[in-house]
């Protein structure tokens, strides 16, 4: 019969081996992993501050009148991108206007009352509920000011029902849906004429949809990851 205590004895001793050799190893590379991500950061730290910088620089530009970003390459990028991608959304948009790929020429360009975008917020809504179900309602708001008129903007993007359904809209879905009413909203409200209301709702909208792409931006770190090879 084999003798257990000696097989126990014998493995009890390998792994003491194998702590002995490899513990203080990982230690010691664990001390200089950490010490040089310290030095990494303290160096980047300057960097850090530069993007925050230039993103309050770019918030700002939107609040003061977002049509700076008109003669901008990339929302023409953005337009093109839109004009050639379909909704899966139930809805619609009705009487739709062709909008210019080219910004630079919207009825938008020409509008005396300064438009401001601001007060981006990200919002969590842990029972929320809809015709079906409770969910996690994941949305964001915005304030759009033309002139002195402000109108608030919610559009819900996300519902999480459980861990295996949920359902995220596009931002072509979000324009259409939720932006273009809240945009139409604002323009009846200041009794803007009814000729041009559905062509400057429809160039506004792209605006603020693509503006959202800019208030999610945050500063770039650096990371570091470590996978073991151990399975």
């Amino acid at each position: 019969m084999t003798n257990f205590e000696s097989l126990l004895s014998n493995y009890q001793a390998l792994v003491q081996n194998h702590a002995s050799q490899f513990d203080p190893e990982i230690a010691s590379l664990q001390q200089l992993v950490q010490a040089r991500m310290q030095e990494i950061r303290h160096s980047e730290q300057a960097l850090l501050e530069a993007q925050v910088i230039e993103l309050k620089r770019i918030t700002d530009a939107l609040a003061t009148d977002a049509r700076c970003l008109l003669s901008t390459p990339e929302l023409k990028a953005f337009v093109q991108e839109l004009k050639h991608s379909k909704s899966d959304n139930w809805y619609t948009r009705k009487s739709e206007t062709a909008i210019a790929e080219d910004p630079t020429t919207w009825l938008l360009a020409t509008l005396e009352l300064p438009i401001g975008i601001s007060n981006y917020q990200t919002l969590e809504d842990p029972y929320a509920y809809d015709d079906e179900r409770t969910h996690i309602l994941y949305s964001y708001s915005l304030s759009l000011k033309l002139g002195d008129t402000e109108y608030r903007i919610e559009v819900p993007y996300k519902r999480i029902y459980n861990l295996n359904e949920s359902r995220e809209s596009s931002l072509k879905e979000q324009i259409d849906y939720y932006i273009s009413g809240d945009v139409e909203g604002l323009l009846r409200k200041i009794n803007y004429p009814e000729a041009e209301r559905n062509q400057l709702a429809q160039e506004l909208s792209i605006l603020v949809g693509y503006a959202t792409k800019l208030f999610a931006l945050k500063p770039r770190t650096a990371s570091f990851e470590y996978t073991s090879t151990q399975q």
